[in-house]
């Protein structure tokens, strides 16, 4: 199996122990059985997107979340296309990562196999892409990643970078929500405006302590506070 694949197995187990969900619990939700999901996790069986997408819908939180309701997003179309990604950004090609908004998988597949050649090109892409696409796409995978300097220059994006900063403030309300783009831009721009703001303010809180998502703390964090005006005493 690929390293990469063999990878997002281990990912496929964090998310599922992060959510607390055993393994018992998890194959009753997926309906896979428990014996295939742990060599799945171990890397014995292969991850297919099958398998991939069934954790997606069982946890919602953590690594593997719902995607973003945008009509350009990227996903990963095999096996073998997660191979080229990964390989393209190692030689500092951008490649998906400048192509359209990703989804959840590519980011959560990619990030845990990063060398040090890839994680600067991350960061320079974040700060300096030729996109906002690529900055915001950068700026999520740094966000996944451990380390101080990862996260600072995650902060230092979504402060300083007006177009990034919507990018992804739009991409966490849509992905908690699953609005239309045009709604989660809009909530991006006046999060006082955002519809159910309490239901909205609910999941905000949740991610607001994430602690393996430092752009999801951030942006979940500056919603909340432009939303105190509409939520009360009662938030």
């Amino acid at each position: 199996m690929a390293q990469g694949l063999d990878v997002v197995g281990t990912r496929l187990r964090a998310a599922r122990e992060y959510a607390g969900f055993s393994l018992t619990r998890m194959a009753q939700a997926t309906n896979y059985s428990k014996s295939y999901l742990g060599l799945v996790e171990t890397g014995v069986n292969p991850v297919t997107l099958e398998v991939v997408a069934a954790y997606e819908r069982a946890l919602g939180v953590g690594v593997y979340r719902a995607d973003i309701n945008h009509p350009r997003l990227r996903k990963i179309e095999s096996p073998e296309h997660l191979q080229h990604i990964q390989q393209a950004v190692e030689s500092g090609d951008p490649d998906i990562f400048a192509q359209g908004p990703t989804s959840s998988s590519i980011d959560a597949a990619v990030a845990p196999v990063l060398g040090s050649n890839a994680i600067g090109h991350f960061r320079r892409w974040a700060v300096s892409g030729e996109t906002s696409t690529l900055r915001a796409n950068a700026v999520s995978i740094l966000g996944f990643l451990p380390g101080r300097e990862n996260a600072d220059i995650v902060v230092s994006v979504l402060e300083n970078d007006d177009v990034v900063r919507r990018l992804c403030l739009a991409s966490e309300v849509s992905r908690l929500t699953q609005c239309a783009w045009d709604v989660a831009l809009a909530v991006a721009d006046d999060p006082a405006g955002a519809p159910e703001p309490r239901r909205l303010a609910t999941k905000l809180a949740k991610e607001a302590v994430d602690p393996k998502d430092t752009e999801a703390r951030w942006c979940a964090g500056y919603l909340l506070q432009r939303m105190a005006v509409v939520l009360g005493p009662e938030s």
